[in-house]
């Protein structure tokens, strides 16, 4: 996960997120047919691998593409930027993005819509993509964590290119083609969310952090309407419908770690830390004897995280306040085990550092979701089914009378505060029926 995490570099908040510069190498090699693990003589370890391989879970398994390049929305957007460029056009939008509020003065409006016209031919070229039936981002597994996954970029980039669109339209007062970009920042984030691979479900997470800043715009806006939000929650509640499975992302996540394991058993552990991980080893001069280490305890390592990511993956039917047990219980015993010849280095170092804060960051997605769903449903004079945060598991607090509508108990924001939402009733259409 940890690594994962790092080639995200991103850590979701919910009133804004913190960048992380990843600092890992991409020098892998390849060993998708997972020989070293085949070859072993743990029993445990042989039979794990006949389960995965059951379950579609190796990384040759996830790394097959079945859609033809006409019927998939992704293959749309392969082609929109130069690849060397979008890291610094994705650079430039994200400048032109306004903190926490989604609020322009004049001259960033004006930034943010000239950007939006010089890339105007992608934004509808991917709209057109969009009407694609399928989606698959084709991430090759096999390659490990140099794998390319450019195309998240551009789909991100789409999205910017999108909330700039609605930036403009809610300054001209056309609300109908602000929300229809909101949908398509929405859309987009969906098919992000339908991969197993962690790099595009914690960038779709970012990116619904941004659509719902843009969301918050909306409803606040004096012109939109009683039939704008409806419109808005039935948008809201398709997506809680179709929500990504965190089994299919930890198997995901399983089949980059096996991989890592791999390279572990050729002694290439120092490609899979950081460059000051690699220099801190090397300062203390035991860089050599930890890869030395980590490849003779290889296969009880992998038996391990094996075991714990079997565990993490089983915990992913229940939310997520009732995985924290879990996840302590993990820590713990690698606490006990850290200052002995029994400790799991690639898996307590490198694998699981990052297991919990990753499925946070899901659940804290998953939260603002529904909070958004509650407020626009109690705006409309309706009720919602949302009870129980899956973050906390504590009751959503609302504020069902009068305007605004207030949602809290969410998450905390980027400043560590309690994150609320607000939703004004349309005066064009007042509750129909009390709401609790």
């Amino acid at each position: 996960m940890r690594v994962t995490i790092m080639l995200a570099a991103l850590l979701l908040c919910c009133g804004g997120c913190g960048d992380a510069d990843p600092s890992r190498s991409t020098k892998t090699l390849y060993f998708d047919s997972l020989a070293g693990m085949r070859a072993s003589p743990d029993t445990f370890l042989r039979d794990e691998l006949i389960r995965i391989e059951e379950e579609g879970g190796t990384p040759e398994q996830l790394a097959k593409v079945e859609i033809a390049e006409e019927q998939n929305a992704a293959a749309g957007f392969r082609e929109l930027f130069p690849k060397g460029k979008l890291a610094s056009i994705l650079f430039k939008s994200e400048k032109l993005f306004p903190d926490r509020v989604f609020d322009f003065n004049t001259a960033q409006l004006q930034k943010a819509i000239d950007f939006r016209r010089k890339y105007e031919p992608q934004r509808l070229a991917a709209r057109k993509a969009l009407n694609r039936p399928k989606c698959d981002l084709g991430i090759d597994f096999t390659k490990g964590y140099n794998a390319d996954i450019s195309l998240v970029d551009a789909m991100y980039l789409c999205a910017r290119l999108e909330a700039f669109a609605a930036a403009e339209a809610l300054a001209d007062e056309r609300a109908n083609d602000t929300v229809e970009s909101l949908a398509i920042m929405l859309k987009i984030a969906s098919l992000l969310d339908d991969e197993e691979h962690f790099a595009p479900r914690i960038k779709a997470a970012q990116l619904r952090t941004e659509a719902f800043r843009v969301l918050q715009a909306v409803v606040k806006d004096p012109r939109t309407k009683r039939k704008h939000l409806v419109k808005l929650r039935e948008m809201i509640e398709n997506l809680l419908q179709d929500w990504p499975d965190d089994a299919r992302l930890a198997i995901g996540d399983r089949a980059l770690g096996l991989l890592c394991y791999e390279m572990v058993r050729v002694g290439n552990l120092p490609f899979l830390l950081t460059v000051e991980e690699q220099e801190q080893f090397r300062k203390e001069g035991v860089l050599n004897q930890i890869t030395q280490a980590a490849q003779r305890t290889v296969d009880a390592d992998t038996r391990y995280y094996l075991d714990t990511m079997r565990r993490i993956i089983e915990s992913c039917d229940r939310p997520f306040h009732e995985r924290t047990t879990m996840f302590s219980a993990i820590k713990k015993e690698l606490a006990e085990k850290q200052n002995t010849s029994e400790f799991p280095f690639v898996a307590g170092r490198l694998l699981l550092v990052d297991a919990e804060d990753g499925h946070a960051t899901m659940a804290t997605d998953r939260a603002q979701c529904e909070a958004w769903a509650i407020a626009l449903a109690l705006a409309l004079g309706e009720n919602s089914d949302y009870r129980v945060n899956p973050l906390s598991g504590m009751p959503y607090e609302k504020r069902a009378q009068g305007t605004p509508i207030v949602v809290s108990g969410i998450c905390k924001d980027v400043d560590g505060n309690n994150f609320s939402i607000s939703v004004p009733i349309p005066r064009d259409g007042q509750p129909t029926k009390k709401a609790k």
